[in-house]
């Protein structure tokens, strides 16, 4: 696929859980050329300028399997949600409860966004597309859930 075609695919499969801007596929596609895993064709368009196509070579397949053989032993969760509950305490605690008063708001319409998602799409996914949504909708739950805690626990 070219890269658009790839950017299309990856906003229909897991673009509410994952997102990725142009600029990131074209840098990670760039590495991902020179470290052989995937080679770059021009395919010759007419009246157009070549189209670059990219393919998985024989040893990013074998690259593939042994990565999706293995499990992650550090897990790391980068992301801004935490990054912003670590320094929260920097505000005073009014405005640390409108945050987290606000956030649990916006986590708790994702989730019904998501369920609704879920029972209106459902005969059209297939079974990992539907998996991955749940544990989307779980893991929205676990958040509202910590922050609910994290309120209590602080004093807000």
């Amino acid at each position: 696929m070219h890269g658009y075609e790839i950017k299309k695919e990856f906003e229909k499969s897991v673009s509410y859980i994952w997102s990725i801007n142009v600029g990131q596929l074209y840098t990670l596609l760039k590495k991902m050329e020179g470290e052989n895993v995937i080679e770059k064709k021009e395919v010759p368009q007419e009246n157009k300028r070549d189209k670059s196509v990219y393919e998985i070579t024989d040893a990013g397949r074998n690259e593939l399997q042994e990565w999706l053989s293995s499990p992650i032993l550090n897990r790391q969760t980068k992301d801004e949600f935490y990054l912003k509950m670590m320094f929260l305490t920097q505000l005073d605690k009014e405005k640390a409860r409108k945050y987290v008063d606000e956030q649990i708001e916006v986590m708790e319409k994702q989730t019904k966004t998501f369920k609704e998602i879920g029972i209106n799409q459902s005969n059209r996914m297939d079974k990992f597309m539907f998996l991955l949504l749940e544990a989307s909708i779980i893991h929205f739950e676990v958040d509202i859930k910590w922050l609910k805690v994290y309120k209590e626990r602080m004093g807000l």
